[in-house]
């Protein structure tokens, strides 16, 4: 993967809610207590077989190979825990070796590092790295990109605080550099790939308010500005342009505690999109509503979110509605469990002429600790896709099985 400056990012509206990811090089979390004390290296290994029925990730009409991978996944992990002071750094690679598509083998890596340091009393600051390469855009999931077997390169820098101005009153804010590179040819040469993903960087700052007024009601208000650049670099020496626009967002939020176990929280506001080469500008509305529920390990989550957010793939911008939903849910007194999420995104283009994109993507995992270092995994993920337009239908499903061993071991 041709390593370049020119960059392409990630969507910004991931900071009231998560998105779930879906790999299927990903496991589940490995058994084990609670955080202790102190530096421990965690090294882990996952070993498998899958099924996968559209390697090349076209369309479903033109009939592609299935195949069966033996994907290899070694990672580890260093943790510090301390007074004041929490780190948690990784890597994670993964080999996927296919038995027919040998020219498809590829291999995957992430690393990551998040900190945090409590200086005062009132005061902690937080700092993250988080850098991942993929063989497919399905591999990460990018808000407004179409599937294609290119490598994708996204990294996310992040860091901002955490401040207590009373007892009631919260106050936080953090400046997020979110990147995504993606080669320039496609698998087989397809040029006119590369000139769809054109690639960019944004620059994202998010400022929040939170007051408590009971123990169950807090109320607040966010802030959130982005700069996007998209396209330029490379691509735009060959005839892309850069395009460079603001999208700035204001909204009420509040958060509610149904029960001890059941939360919800909800935000309203107004974004502003600025113009850009292909779009003009334009205010509308936005909201978010999410529920969560946690029992002792078990959790359930719900989120819904609409607002603007630029487009890596095609340029422009998009206006974009997304639901994720995740369920987490042991049994066998905690030694198997259920582990299963969904996540749904309906980008309406904003720049005339440009496709929408639809997008689900939908994972399950059924897993077994035999022992407190080694898990049995099962698991099925199906992504689809609809650009809306001619050939632009994708369907993906793959099933499989991974043994996953690890074993944190505490350094002195």
């Amino acid at each position: 993967m041709k390593f370049s400056l020119r960059l392409a990012t990630l969507v910004a509206v991931g900071h009231m809610f998560g998105v779930v990811t879906v790999q299927a090089q990903t496991s589940s979390p490995a058994p084990g207590g609670g955080p202790s004390a102190g530096w421990v290296f965690t090294p882990r290994v996952g070993m498998g077989g899958a099924w996968d029925d559209n390697v090349l990730l076209v369309n479903p009409a033109d009939r592609p190979p299935p195949d069966y991978a033996s994907p290899i996944s070694p990672s580890i992990s260093l943790d510090y825990i301390g007074r004041r002071t929490q780190v948690s750094s990784g890597y994670s690679g993964s080999w996927v070796l296919y038995r027919r598509l040998e020219q498809l083998n590829s291999f995957d890596q992430g690393l990551r590092l998040v900190a945090r340091h409590r200086a005062t009393q009132r005061l902690t600051l937080f700092a993250q790295e988080e850098f991942n390469v993929a063989p497919s855009t399905d591999a990460v999931q990018l808000i407004g990109v179409p599937f294609y077997r290119i490598g994708t390169r996204t990294n996310a820098l992040t860091g901002g605080f955490e401040s207590t101005l009373s007892a009631r009153t919260t106050v936080s804010g953090g400046y997020t550099r979110r990147s995504v590179d993606f080669d320039p040819v496609a698998f087989g040469g397809d040029e006119p790939i590369a000139f769809e993903l054109q690639g960019g960087h944004a620059h994202e700052v998010v400022l929040t308010l939170l007051r408590s007024v009971s123990s169950r009601l807090a109320v607040g208000g966010e802030y959130a500005f982005t700069r996007a650049i998209v396209g330029g670099g490379e691509q735009g020496e060959a005839g892309i342009l850069e395009d460079r626009f603001d999208i700035q967002r204001g909204s009420v939020t509040a958060s509610y505690r149904l029960t001890p176990t059941v939360g919800v929280t909800g935000g309203l506001g107004v974004a502003q999109l600025g113009g850009g080469l292909a779009h003009e500008a334009r205010t509308g509305p936005t909201w978010a509503v999410g529920v969560t529920r946690r029992a002792r390990r078990t959790m359930v989550s719900a989120n819904y979110r609409r607002s603007y957010v630029p487009s890596f793939g095609f340029g422009g911008t998009f206006q974009n509605e997304e639901f994720a939903a995740s369920l987490l849910v042991p049994f066998a007194r905690g030694r198997a469990y259920v582990d299963s999420s969904v996540s749904w995104f309906d980008n309406d283009s904003l720049t005339p002429g440009q496709p929408s994109l639809q997008t689900v993507s939908s994972s399950s995992v059924l897993g077994y600790r035999a022992t407190r270092w080694l898990s049995a995994e099962g698991y099925y993920i199906r992504t689809q896709q609809d650009t809306q337009r001619a050939g632009g239908q994708l369907r993906r499903n793959q099933i499989g099985f991974r043994m996953v061993a690890a074993k944190p071991v505490r350094l002195r």
